[in-house]
């Protein structure tokens, strides 16, 4: 049975972990991108900080009428249970998705352990001046609308098939056995 794993990214309205503002995703079965998700989300209280907006252009009047994360929760959920969780720079999207179960009292989901796309970069190039999302898309070729949560998440699952191209494994499992990487868990 091919492992299922899940690349995510949220975009959030505040310093506020719980503050989601977008979540993106895109699965990966084998060794290709099988579907492509996105959401807007109304954070709580519809609060957004200034410098937050400029980073990713979303702000109060564009997701006044979109739902808060706990009403999405029954439809994100079923993309990571089971799975392996993927993020560029993981801390901060796996922050963001426990913040946001707290916040609404949500059961976590079963996933089957998380992996970081700038860990597993580093570890395939470790010559890049830096892995940062847009420095490892521009040198892996990847397309990238930086900051929107639908290209983000596409992108992280995009140089984890790199990776996986470069070192030949024939998984994502192996691939991550290989470096050393063990699935965390949230």
């Amino acid at each position: 049975m091919i492992q299922r794993w899940t690349a995510i990214d949220f975009e959030t309205a505040s310093r506020e972990r719980a503050s989601a503002c977008a979540l993106g995703l895109a699965v990966i079965e084998g060794d290709r991108i099988v579907e492509r998700r996105d959401w807007l989300v109304q954070p709580p209280g519809n609060y957004f900080e200034t410098i937050n907006t400029r980073i990713h252009g979303i702000h109060a009047d564009l997701v006044a009428q979109e739902p808060e994360f706990d009403e999405l929760w029954p439809e994100i959920e079923p993309y990571l249970s089971g799975a392996v969780v993927l993020a560029h720079n993981a801390a901060f999207d796996m922050g963001v998705l426990r913040a946001s179960l707290a916040r609404y009292e949500l059961e976590s989901p079963r996933i089957a352990g998380y992996h970081c796309t700038v860990t597993m970069s580093r570890k395939v190039w470790p010559d890049l001046e830096n892995h940062r999302l847009s420095s490892v898309c521009r040198f892996c070729g990847i397309d990238l609308s930086h900051h929107e949560a639908a290209s983000d998440a596409l992108a992280c699952a995009s140089i984890a098939l790199h990776c996986l191209a470069k070192t030949g494994e024939p998984t994502l499992d192996h691939l991550a056995g290989r470096l050393g990487m063990r699935p965390r868990r949230l």
